[in-house]
């Protein structure tokens, strides 16, 4: 698979399966990463979605933050110095599923 388009099918397959955008809320759904991406492109997608959740949810913010809008943007520019290919979609989409968990 071509590099660049891996990194647009991450950032993309991100904001799709959290929701952002069409949600009010998170949810995450892995199903709408295999609608929108088809079954062999998503098992690929799914397992780096998931690692870099994960990865975004080590961040410190929530200890550190005096509310959920310094808490997000500190969490976020933590996690775009580790991973500046992502979009700054997919950035938010976690930062706003990282806010809402931690409210």
């Amino acid at each position: 698979m071509n590099l660049d388009v891996s990194l647009v099918n991450t950032s993309r397959a991100i904001v799709v399966w959290t929701g952002w955008g069409p949600t009010s809320w998170p949810a995450r759904n892995d199903e709408r990463v295999v609608e929108q991406f088809g079954p062999d492109l998503a098992i690929e997608l799914l397992p780096r979605i998931r690692k870099l959740e994960e990865e975004f949810y080590e961040s410190d913010a929530r200890f550190a933050a005096a509310d959920l809008e310094e808490m997000g943007n500190i969490a976020a520019e933590q996690f775009r110095r580790a991973h500046p290919e992502l979009s700054d979609e997919a950035i938010q989409a976690l930062a706003w599923c990282y806010t809402y968990d931690y409210k």
